[in-house]
């Protein structure tokens, strides 16, 4: 009777440790397995799209006749591609082009001169983690007369999560810049 009733309480904490094993595993599911191809191919090219409006909304900053409630504006819409807003990021108003927060860089735009920035047509994305991926792009900037071609590696997460619309909750997935290299 005590070694069916050990067996029993082993066979049970065998199965509690197989199915949390196999929870985690689901959870670290890279996004290339959990989504098909061209499904993720979409939101990666969304990702682009965010890095275009990205760059313009940098541009707009350091239009000095730019209104300071619209440049309030500009900042707003900038952290909210953000998935961290003082992501690490290449400072284009330096010649060297160093890393520096966000928020630091957003102040530098505000009193910089106008600076122009292009976002490269081909854009390549790799690195496909559970949640994220590398984007590999090319910016030309444009400062006092004098362009830059700058290579930039950058990290784009993508994250599930529930929303409300009315009185149902849906599963939105949400697409958020990060850092830069």
């Amino acid at each position: 009777m005590k070694n069916s009733f050990l067996s029993i309480v082993f066979l049970m904490f065998s199965f509690i440790c197989k199915a949390q094993s196999s929870n985690s595993d689901n959870a670290q599911v890279s996004l290339s397995s959990k989504y098909a191809p061209n499904v993720l191919a979409v939101y990666q090219e969304n990702s682009k799209s965010k890095i275009e409006d990205l760059f313009n909304y940098f541009q707009m900053l350091t239009n000095a006749s730019l209104r300071d409630d619209l440049k309030k504006e500009v900042v707003t819409n900038i952290n909210q591609l953000y998935r961290n807003k003082n992501a690490m990021i290449i400072d284009f108003t330096s010649a060297s082009f160093d890393k520096i927060p966000l928020q630091q860089f957003i102040q530098k735009l505000l009193i910089s001169e106008p600076i122009t920035f292009t976002v490269s047509e081909e854009a390549n994305f790799n690195l496909v983690t559970f949640n994220s991926w590398k984007s590999e792009y090319t910016i030309t900037r444009t400062k006092l007369g004098i362009t830059s071609k700058i290579k930039v590696n950058q990290k784009i997460f993508m994250f599930d999560f529930e929303k409300e619309f009315g009185n149902k909750t849906k599963i939105v997935t949400n697409v958020l810049l990060d850092e830069m290299q």
